[in-house]
């Protein structure tokens, strides 16, 4: 099992992580750092594609002030080279992603 910490930003120029060989996505953690509510947007690629709205899984999602959403309910199988993005366009709020993938 390994752990994978990213700081969101406003834009998804950066991938928050990208499987290096087929990989099992058990659990995302996005905790708001800060005192205002705020929203996300979190992307799903495969390999060789560019982010974009075909890939939204989710859409403006609100997390409350200092608290933590958690991604848990469904497992993503990552091919290798897919990545996942996670950006907060349009939100003051900040962000930390702890993403937790296991190895198939």
């Amino acid at each position: 099992m390994a752990i994978t910490n990213f700081q969101v930003a406003a834009t998804t120029g950066s991938a928050a992580f990208t499987a290096s060989a087929d990989t099992a996505v058990t659990v995302i953690y996005i905790t708001n750092k800060t005192d205002g509510d705020g929203t996300v947007d979190v992307y799903v690629t495969p390999n060789g594609a560019t982010v974009g709205p075909n890939y939204l899984v989710y859409s403006q999602l609100t997390v409350k002030a200092r608290d933590t959403y958690i991604i848990d309910t469904e497992k993503m199988i990552l091919e290798t080279g897919a990545k996942i993005y996670i950006a907060a366009p349009d939100s003051a709020a900040q962000f930390n992603a702890t993403i937790s993938t296991i190895g198939l």
